[in-house]
């Protein structure tokens, strides 16, 4: 009966029924059914319907859906059931969930994110805006297999190239994220090794004594691609 009805309907009709009923039908009630109740109903009744799906329930639920669906679900949670959702997976699927909610509940669900979480979607959002701008240079670029960094391996000029993606939130580019971008690439076969940073840098920093050779630049969203595209004719000499 519940399925066959509209969600607004069905969320009415459950929420009528005693609350053991309720327990078994959403205990055994597939993951959309549930999502299209919670979004199609009135904020009394889906506040209603939340208090029966704890946030362990509801994550699980949303991991199912496509991301259009699961998004639409956290579009129209209240506050105190996003964030616990909101902290869950890592930034990059927290940043691909967040593009598909539309954008005026988009701003409310980051205002309440913790600052810490916040900085991973402004790393995602940076270097989504690197790789955009490298692959206008043409080169070819796949990520370093078996990797949970944001390192790269670049194509371009018959030559292969490293790429480190260092992302800092506040002040100078740690000389320890340096130092681990070449731990990366050591050993690879690569030509030289580009270490791109939105953190300040005077100039170019060419780095000739490391193997392989690398070059540190300083690039933001709103810079020149030609800029990237300089620092790999550098590398390739």
């Amino acid at each position: 009966m519940l399925r066959a009805s509209p969600p607004q309907r069905a969320a009415g009709a459950l929420l009528a029924m005693p609350k053991d009923r309720i327990e078994h039908l959403l205990a055994v009630m597939d993951g959309r059914l549930i999502a299209r109740m919670i979004v199609a109903t009135d904020p009394g009744r889906r506040v209603a319907l939340l208090r029966h799906l704890d946030d362990s329930r509801l994550a699980a639920e949303l991991a199912l859906l496509p991301t259009v669906e699961a998004a639409a679900v956290l579009a129209v949670l209240p506050l105190d059931r996003a964030r616990p959702q909101l902290e869950r997976g890592t930034p990059e699927q927290l940043a691909l969930l967040l593009e598909a909610v539309p954008k005026a509940q988009r701003a409310r669900l980051i205002a309440a994110l913790d600052p810490l979480r916040e900085a991973g979607l402004r790393r995602v959002a940076y270097e989504k805006s690197v790789i955009e701008a490298l692959r206008q240079t043409a080169a070819s670029l796949e990520w370093v297999f078996d990797d949970h960094g944001s390192n790269l391996l670049a194509g371009a000029f018959h030559r292969l190239f490293g790429v480190a993606l260092r992302y800092v939130d506040a002040g100078p580019l740690p000389e320890v994220a340096v130092a681990d971008a070449y731990r990366v690439f050591a050993g690879r076969r690569v030509h030289g090794l580009l270490i791109v940073t939105n953190a300040y840098a005077d100039g170019e920093r060419m780095m000739p004594n490391q193997d392989p050779g690398g070059l540190v630049v300083s690039w933001g969203s709103g810079d020149n691609v030609g800029v990237l595209g300089r620092a790999l004719v550098r590398l390739a000499g």
